[in-house]
């Protein structure tokens, strides 16, 4: 009996996104504790870009690529009892250590995800997988943000940044974010009490000034470049959660000084390696979706055949929410 073909979107070397093509690969079989997906719609991330270079060193080539997914059950492996055929679905974190998901079927383990209401598109749900479990979790999990709190937010009109302002403001608190000035209406539009231009000179205090006093908790994504400024803007007690840093983070003894004498907690923060956090995350985010709590930006839509060209839209200035590959 032949095997079915599918279209999926791979790399068999590492590299920029002229390694990226659509190949035609046989549909994969669910195993025990996994479902068959047939993919609506995926959405990028810049880890997907860390890991098509060889920065997590992902094992055999070819990969496909991709790290959302929202789309149906098509079947389910053995075990698996709380899914069925026909199931609307989304998930997250896939393409790190596993086969991506930019591809017409892909094959998920069943306990990393969750259920997408019907009153949700699936390009809403791919868009918002990885930003809002992400952001909910660097903010609320690791954060401990919480109602009154003052909240900064680097990078605030990307994907987890736009998804960190909503997350933020529907917690209670007051949220700041750093943006260029063509994407600050955006940001404000999403809940944003203030916007900053990271470029200033005095970021610091135009961080607090647009607060009203000094940060709680920060969602931070460019420590490299912020880590200085956020640190003085900090709150005594606060914390900082880093998230997405692919270049080198230095504390020097001044910086260390700075944080010791504000009492400061800096933490990391991975959803990838939280695999039991996803499907937790994801339920509660999905009924904040459905009644409009949460709204995904999408910035951009591109056809499977295009992801490469998606990626490299990805590495453009300017990027408002997230982009989303239309599979079907």
């Amino acid at each position: 009996m032949s095997t079915e073909e599918i279209r999926a979107v791979r790399y068999h070397a590492y590299g920029d996104e002229s390694v990226l093509q659509v190949d035609q690969v046989d549909r994969p079989t669910p195993t025990a504790g996994e479902v068959l997906l047939t993919v609506h719609a995926a959405s990028i991330n810049p880890i997907d870009t860390y890991v098509r270079a060889g920065a997590a060193g992902v094992g055999d080539l070819p990969r496909t690529i991709g790290s959302d997914v929202a789309g149906v059950v098509t079947e389910t492996g053995s075990d698996v009892t709380d899914f069925e055929p026909g199931d609307r679905v989304y998930g997250t974190c896939r393409g790190v250590i596993d086969e991506g998901t930019i591809a017409e079927a892909i094959t998920v383990p069943a306990s990393v995800l969750a259920g997408l209401p019907e009153a949700v598109s699936f390009e809403a749900g791919a868009a918002a997988a990885m930003t809002f479990a992400t952001a909910w979790r660097a903010l609320v999990t690791r954060g401990g943000l919480g109602l009154g709190d003052r909240c900064l937010v680097s990078g605030a009109a990307g994907g987890v940044g736009h998804a960190g302002v909503q997350v933020a403001s529907a917690a209670g608190a007051t949220v700041v974010g750093l943006a260029r000035p063509p994407s600050q209406k955006f940001v404000t539009d999403l809940g944003a009490e203030g916007v900053v231009d990271y470029r200033t000179t005095d970021l610091a205090g135009e961080i607090t000034a647009a607060a009203g006093g000094s940060i709680d908790v920060a969602l931070e994504s460019h420590a490299g470049a912020n880590l200085a400024a956020v640190l003085a803007a900090l709150a005594r007690g606060g914390s900082i959660v880093v998230i997405g840093e692919d270049e080198p983070i230095s504390l020097d003894s001044d910086l260390s000084m700075t944080a010791k004498q504000a009492d400061a907690d800096l933490r990391f923060m991975s959803l990838v390696a939280s695999a039991e956090d996803q499907r937790p995350l994801l339920e509660a985010i999905a009924p904040r979706l459905a009644d409009g709590r949460f709204e995904p930006g999408i910035d951009s839509r591109f056809d499977l055949a295009e992801t490469a060209d998606a990626y490299r839209h990805l590495a453009e200035t300017g990027v408002e929410g997230s982009i989303v590959v239309q599979v079907r």
